[in-house]
């Protein structure tokens, strides 16, 4: 039922990843930024949660006597409705149409889809706040969303599956978890082309706005905390050049470089060469390369023997070669 190559999988997946990847936070995790779009897409679409009148999932799912109908990817988007697990098998279905390791969960009452970050534990410690925002399986870090709540977003239905994941976590609740990979060396995907399938692209102004919204509550949650911990800090006891840059840091992890400039800036002015390239790296991302070569260059001097400073001077002179 999952069909990662189904051609309306791919014109859609295509079509929202492909905003996302001129939207991307360089800070920020890839692999959640794009199964945003792709979830945001969905919603702004019109998809929409509809009981099977004939095979309700949640009584269907909890009887192993029943056999329960599910659709393929190509009739949600068609009909652009379904029931909770036919909604979950379409978004898995886009999520490894564009390489994003997915799984899922069936719950009594919901049905949970994971996907991975492509990240360890080690490396989630910058991204998030708490361990309690994310699962690890093996070692590689994933994330879970549901679809009872799905008209209230990416976030929220993120955060909900997670609660609803605490029984399992706790030993008081069974759970199989499907890795899509793992079951296709035993059941290939269905190669059927839903011709029927119709299902309106939603407008790239609406769905940038929708997941721009969803950044901000990630980074305001995750990154929102230690910001205030280090500004405090600053307040409390005065700036210094760590400071300022461990600021700058989390606000560049966050996307948020005019923050991390200002923060960057101060530190530079300080005499910090970490800074300057720090701020040299924040011009080559926003192809400011005249104002990178600047920046490499007061690096430079202040710390001849800077590797970085000089790597950062040659990158910049090269795409400024490039623009004559």
């Amino acid at each position: 039922y999952v069909s990662p190559n189904a051609p309306e999988v791919l014109d859609l997946s295509k079509y929202l990843v492909g905003i996302g990847r001129n939207q991307l936070r360089s800070g920020l995790n890839r692999n959640m930024q794009f199964a945003a779009y792709l979830y945001e897409g969905l919603r702004i679409g019109g998809l929409s949660w509809s009981e099977d009148k004939t095979t309700p999932y949640n009584e269907y799912h909890r009887d192993p006597q029943y056999l329960d109908y599910i659709q393929y990817p190509f009739q949600t988007l068609a009909y652009r409705s379904g029931d909770y697990d036919d909604m979950g098998l379409l978004y898995t279905a886009l999520l490894e149409s564009v390489g994003i390791k997915a799984a899922f969960i069936p719950l009594p009452d919901d049905f949970l889809v994971l996907f991975s970050l492509d990240i360890t534990p080690d490396d989630a410690a910058v991204l998030f706040d708490s361990s309690d925002r994310y699962l690890v399986l093996g070692d590689e870090v994933w994330l879970p969303v549901c679809f009872s709540v799905f008209r209230e977003g990416f976030v929220n239905s993120w955060y909900y599956a997670l609660q609803l994941l605490e029984p399992v976590l706790q030993g008081e609740q069974d759970a199989e978890v499907v890795v899509l990979r793992d079951a296709w060396t035993v059941y290939p995907p269905a190669g059927i082309i839903g011709r029927e399938a119709q299902f309106e692209k939603p407008e790239e102004d609406t769905v940038i706005r929708a997941v721009e919204t969803v950044m901000m509550r990630y980074i305001t949650a995750e990154f929102g905390p230690r910001i205030k911990q280090v500004q405090d800090r600053i307040r409390a006891e005065g700036g210094s050049i760590a400071r300022y840059n461990e600021l700058g840091l989390l606000f560049v992890r966050a996307g948020l470089y005019a923050e991390a400039k200002a923060e960057f800036t101060r530190s530079a002015g300080m005499g910090s060469a970490t800074a300057m390239i720090n701020l040299g790296n924040i011009a080559m991302l926003e192809r400011d390369y005249t104002a990178a070569l600047d920046w490499f260059s007061q690096a430079d001097a202040a710390d001849p023997g800077n590797r970085a400073a000089k790597n950062g001077m040659e990158r910049a002179r090269v795409e400024l070669d490039v623009m004559r």
